[in-house]
């Protein structure tokens, strides 16, 4: 879902995807006809609604990266993330933990920033 449309007398293409935010390694995307952010890293492909985005944020910056960097067990070179609201779990290790958090809270910045823009636009729409 969450494509390109085409209709059959034209070619016309109706973009619903609106690029969020991208690193290196990945890419985030609002979906305007689901109400989702899309998460693309690597080989995940991940559907939030946005509840469960916030959620699965929380989750990913409470991993105490600091501590595990400096624990030298075979343990702590990997975390097992999830998203059971997808089905999603994959084994990472710190390095792409470091990085799927830095597309995660890079995504909510640029969904903080247009809420924030879309508010102060509307307000001074009003005040005219």
């Amino acid at each position: 879902m969450c494509n390109n449309f085409h209709d059959s007398n034209s070619l016309l293409s109706v973009n619903t995807q609106n690029e969020l935010f991208s690193t290196a390694k990945g890419y985030s995307v609002q979906c305007d006809l689901t109400s989702r952010i899309i998460l693309h890293f690597g080989e995940i492909k991940a559907p939030f609604k946005i509840l469960d985005f916030l959620n699965f944020r929380r989750f990913i910056n409470s991993i105490d990266i600091h501590s595990k960097i400096f624990d030298l067990s075979d343990e702590s070179d990997y975390e097992f993330v999830e998203a059971p609201q997808l089905n999603i779990g994959h084994k990472m290790t710190l390095c792409e933990v470091i990085q799927l958090r830095e597309l995660v809270n890079g995504t909510h910045f640029a969904i903080e920033l247009n809420s924030m823009l879309h508010q102060v636009l509307y307000t001074e729409q009003e005040l005219v």
